[in-house]
């Protein structure tokens, strides 16, 4: 990871290879017209010729030409100051990550203007505005260092980000604690992402246990690797029904960090592992399928927030629990109309085999009540139907719990990471009810989204819970989306961590 540290230079007296100023629409920031001094007018000049906008995400570079120590200036554009939040916030200094590295610019020295500060200041979040505003552009900075292309045989020639130094009015020790909590929240990030856009014949349902645990040495987290024996022996029925048709073995990952008192409650991170997802005997269309690599987003998110969990050490204890395998089509593999027996005793009619993430979800809900878990969040890139209803910017939450619920929306806020809240009103009740089992796993297409939470909602009873669908949000591939970085976005472990020390507070 590059060096963070505070800076109290001038804008004018910063030597790194480039300066990041903002401007938003109405006009340029302080620093900038700063800057603008130093540079003979000209991005006044800039601005009347709208050559420069502040449009959000907008980034344009400048040579200084000498004028200046460092050798280009970026504007970075954020749009309207009252839409400015944690979220765009993150997604905006992730566009300057990136445009710097392709300006060939490894060290940069940021100015974050005030107004940035009161937008977070302003989301309700509580805590220290400065330091909040401080940990989302750092971890948006080094959200840039990003790569998908690893495994190119010409790597990509951009240099990374090594140094970031942040102007600030004072370095307190909260800014230079959120500039740490921005390493870490932004390494697990990135982590996801890696996993996410990993080719799954380099990241099986083995491959991903090995790298979680490896990942894992030194943190003092206890991990524990189920494989097919042992899920048998357990009576996990649902995990290995969907797992019956691909030669790669199942397995479940557990982890588990004891960082509150021993008679406290137990936080439950529950994520879906499908490291490829053909659909099954019920298969997909053939267009857009090699993204399916990424079906198992959100037991990535798991095992990654667990890992920041162990850096950052809140004081609570929480567990994470990811059920993964392969859904494909083999001779053996589990058929529309089988009927599975889940670890809670429950049996599932099978339906449709696309259907498949709930189905390991309810052994990996079931596992986590087990393991003592007295509040439960799952997440999964479970429907597209919450694709068509939230897009990419946003997941979507469905619960049985307002006051969980409530929790995980602020942690959110903190994270930078957007949720909405769909309904489970009772009327949704109906639409599982099968003739041959406790439960079919899909309803009709109305309501797809809600209707898999309440698929999901039979295996955790009374128990606290909160279901993050991230379909959409988890991997960001539409056309003209622009406020948006490409790509897979590692949502939602910056909340989890955030959440975690919520959840110490209780």
């Amino acid at each position: 990871m590059p060096d963070i540290v505070l800076n109290q230079a001038a804008v004018t007296s910063a030597d790194t290879d480039a300066v990041v100023v903002t401007a938003f629409e109405h006009g340029l920031s302080q620093a900038a017209k700063e800057a603008d001094v130093a540079l003979d007018g000209l991005l006044a000049e800039m601005r009347d010729a709208k050559e420069i906008s502040g449009e959000f995400g907008e980034c344009t570079s400048i040579r200084t030409m000498g004028r200046m120590p460092a050798r280009q200036l970026l504007v970075l554009g954020l749009g309207k100051p009252a839409q400015l939040d944690s979220f765009r916030l993150h997604n905006a200094y992730q566009f300057a990550g990136s445009a710097l590295r392709s300006h060939r610019a490894s060290s940069a020295t940021v100015f974050v203007d005030q107004a940035a500060v009161d937008a977070v200041g302003g989301n309700g979040t509580g805590g220290d505005a400065g330091a909040d505003a401080l940990r989302d552009v750092a971890t948006g900075l080094l959200l840039a260092n990003f790569e998908q292309g690893t495994r190119k045989s010409k790597p990509d020639e951009r240099p990374a980000l090594q140094h970031i130094a942040i102007g600030v009015i004072s370095a307190d020790g909260a800014l230079g604690a959120a500039l740490d909590e921005a390493q870490v929240l932004a390494q697990a990030t990135n982590q996801v992402r890696s996993w996410a856009s990993a080719p799954a014949n380099t990241l099986t349902p083995t491959m991903l246990a090995a790298s979680a645990t490896a990942l894992y040495e030194g943190t003092g987290l206890e991990v524990e690797v189920l494989d097919k024996a042992d899920l048998e022996k357990e009576g996990m029925g649902a995990l290995l029904g969907v797992a019956r048709g691909s030669d790669e073995p199942p397995v479940m990952i557990t982890v588990r960090y004891d960082g509150g008192r021993p008679d406290g409650p137990r936080l439950a991170l529950v994520g879906k592992g499908i490291t490829f997802d053909t659909g099954g005997i019920s298969i997909k269309p053939a267009a857009g399928m090699e993204l399916m690599k990424y079906d198992m987003g959100g037991g990535a998110a798991v095992l990654a927030a667990m890992w920041a969990i162990a850096k950052l050490r809140p004081a609570a204890n929480v567990i994470g629990v990811v059920p993964a395998t392969e859904n494909m089509p083999g001779g053996r593999a589990y058929k529309p109309g089988d009927v599975l027996t889940s670890l809670s005793g429950k049996t599932i009619e099978v339906l449709n085999t696309d259907a498949e993430g709930r189905i390991i979800l309810a052994d990996g809900l079931a596992k986590a009540r087990r393991m003592g878990a007295t509040h439960i969040v799952d997440v999964a890139t479970l429907t597209g139907a919450c694709v068509v209803a939230l897009g990419h910017a946003t997941s979507g939450l469905m619960t049985n719990n307002a006051s969980l619920a409530t929790l995980v929306k602020r942690a959110s806020e903190k994270a930078g990471e957007r949720v909405a809240e769909l309904p489970m009103h009772p009327e949704y009740d109906i639409c599982l009810r099968s003739d041959v089992a406790d439960m079919k796993n899909i309803g009709d297409r109305a309501a797809g989204t809600i209707s898999a939470a309440v698929f999901l909602r039979e295996f955790v009873d009374d128990t606290p819970w909160v279901h993050l669908d991230i379909a959409g949000s988890g991997w960001n591939d539409q056309e003209g989306q622009v406020q948006i970085p490409s790509g897979p976005t590692g949502v939602p472990a910056r909340t989890f961590v955030h959440l975690a020390r919520l959840f110490a507070e209780m």
